[in-house]
């Protein structure tokens, strides 16, 4: 059954389908959305596909017209796909249809990358098409049900979410090409697809293993709440009794200064680096707890409750473009910022007859700044194959390489990176257990050795500060505007410093999620996890050497489309656990 109106098309009929994919291949682009019955494909269905060209819109009710595999051919390749979150769309049509969107144009991804970091008030359809086509569209239809009888106000809705997106792509692609933000925006748009399958396949927690993990941290912390208060001197006519628990509220700034201050130490707050620089082991017992409470309650106390009924595994939730940076973020729940620990990361494993492929970039970032500063003794170090951290150590330590010590190195690692986030004496000395004065002059110590580091930082900072952007080396902007980083400048030139080597580091790790996506996916091997520059696959135990190899491969290919001064070196390691 086919009901016509001026604007759009329902079809409900299957055979019409064969009709609209030849009205689709003709197209220079198509306007796609779907409306469905809940906000992920394993609590929900779609209930209206929608298809919209310059001269005409088709709405197909997907629960009458059922198998939707006529389409394929034009969804799944041809004519770019516009579409507003392209990540929630693709992974309906791939769950239920096994369609795989592609070309695609995210018109969120678009509007975000134009504001360079500077996050908008609102990034839906309606916010997007009012600011670039000053036109309003009503959403409120969004909160009827869909899944019973449709109202002809409901399919007007739907087709007009797919129309506004072609006028949609015209304005924003002029404004990406304005911007030059073309490949930067071909990077975003290429690495949706991955991220899509990526939260669809899940990662596998081992639930007892947690449990235990759970209950030995729950004894670490309960002693070193004890080992804390054992520090503090009793109150006055109170004896201590077996069982009722800490006598002070550990989570409490006013109690804990007070407790400080009882031992004859004045904090002037309770932060991380307030007390790193506190000479007293009672300062590095509240640390401690502070840590292991925070496993407890970030960690192990809440991520068993993101296990799926159905599919018995996690499937969280990754942002392209919230980070200023355009690091990918990750919610419900974040699985890129589990502890670094083999007891926390060994809980995430393979499916009986799986292994995971876990592979990471070497020291991407120390590269990027490598390649952007041009020092010599960086450059070179990487090209013959040096381990920067050691060679840095053994320059400032005045040592031979094979003589640095593991905490020489440690604290040059620190150095490294801390000097790359515009850290400077009063924070490096206090995450380096020293005074400032020595934390002064290991900086003045390292500049000397790397003068045009020193230099590129230096002119990164004052760039964003007289010009207001900055960009990474595939282009990606950073808008320093009105928000709260710019109103603090020594903020803003920390930002700075970091942005073009961290932003250059997300660009490589999109375009590798990219390439991997594409060596794989004729495999039985799926992307399951991505923390910033490492990658975790899943496949059958007997691919595991292919898998590895093409995973290598696609990463060094994503790392030298920008790199082009020093090599790039991928780590790998096959396990049933997730470890390092």
């Amino acid at each position: 059954m086919e009901e016509r109106t001026s604007t759009h098309r329902l079809i409900t009929d299957p055979e019409d389908l064969a009709p609209v994919a030849k009205a689709l291949e003709g197209a220079e682009a198509i306007g796609v959305d779907t409306e469905t019955t809940a906000l992920n494909p394993r609590d929900g269905r779609i209930r209206l596909l929608q298809l919209a060209t310059p001269d005409e819109t088709f709405v197909i009710d997907v629960f009458e017209a059922g198998d939707l595999s006529a389409l394929g051919g034009a969804l799944a390749d041809g004519p770019a796909k516009v579409l507003h979150n392209v990540k929630f769309d693709y992974q309906f049509l791939l769950s239920e249809h096994g369609i795989r969107l592609s070309p695609v144009f995210d018109t969120m991804l678009a509007a975000q990358l134009l504001d360079g970091g500077e996050q908008g008030p609102s990034y839906a359809l309606e916010a997007v098409a009012e600011r670039y086509l000053d036109e309003e569209i009503d959403k409120s239809a969004r909160r009827e049900d869909w899944s019973g009888d449709l109202s002809g106000r409901q399919i007007a809705y739907a087709a007009r979410d797919a129309e506004v997106l072609l006028p949609l792509r015209e304005k924003l692609a002029a404004a990406l090409a304005e911007e030059k933000l073309e490949l930067v925006s071909r990077i975003e748009f290429g690495a949706v697809a991955a991220l899509a399958e990526m939260e669809l396949a899940g990662i596998k927690l081992d639930v007892e293993k947690w449990a235990r993990l759970k209950e030995t941290i729950r004894e670490r912390r309960d002693r070193a709440a004890e080992r804390l208060e054992s520090f503090f001197p009793q109150p006055e006519g109170v004896l201590p009794l077996e069982g009722l628990g800490p006598r002070l509220n550990l989570n409490s700034p006013q109690q804990i200064m007070e407790a400080f201050r009882k031992i004859g130490i004045e904090l002037p707050d309770t932060k991380v680096w307030t007390l790193l620089k506190v000479d007293h082991p009672a300062a590095k017992a509240l640390l401690e707890y502070r840590e292991l409470q925070k496993k407890l309650g970030t960690y192990l106390e809440t991520y068993p409750n993101f296990i799926h009924k159905e599919t018995g595994r996690i499937h969280a939730n990754f942002l392209q473009c919230r980070v200023p940076t355009g690091r990918l973020a990750c919610t419900n729940p974040n699985v890129q910022q589990i502890p670094h620990e083999d007891e926390f990361r060994s809980c995430f494993v393979a499916e009986q007859g799986n292994t995971l492929v876990i592979a990471d970039y070497s020291q991407i970032e120390l590269r990027i700044l490598a390649e952007v500063s041009e020092d010599p003794a960086f450059v070179t170090a990487f090209q013959r194959g040096d381990d920067l951290h050691t060679l840095t150590a053994a320059t400032m330590y005045g040592v031979p390489m094979e003589a640095v010590s593991k905490d020489q190195r440690s604290a040059a690692k620190r150095i490294n990176f801390g000097l790359m986030y515009g850290r400077g004496a009063r924070s490096l000395s206090a995450q380096l257990g020293t005074d400032e004065e020595r934390g002064r002059r290991l900086i003045d110590e390292y500049f000397a050795n790397y003068p045009k580091v020193q230099r590129f930082l230096q002119r990164t900072a004052n760039r964003a500060a007289r010009d207001l952007t900055l960009r990474t080396l595939a282009g990606r902007v950073r808008k320093f505007g009105n928000g709260a980083v710019s109103d603090d400048r020594g903020a803003m030139r920390r930002e700075a410093m970091n942005y073009p080597i961290q932003g250059a580091s997300a660009d490589i790790a999109k375009l590798a999620l990219f390439y991997i996506h594409e060596e794989l996916k004729e495999l039985d091997a799926r992307l399951i996890n991505s923390i910033h520059d490492e990658f975790v696959v899943e496949c059958a135990e007997a691919i595991s050497d292919e898998v590895s190899e093409r995973m290598r491969a696609a990463m060094v290919r994503a790392g030298e489309k920008l790199l082009k001064k020093v090599p790039v070196e991928v780590e790998v390691v096959v396990s049933r656990e997730w470890r390092k």
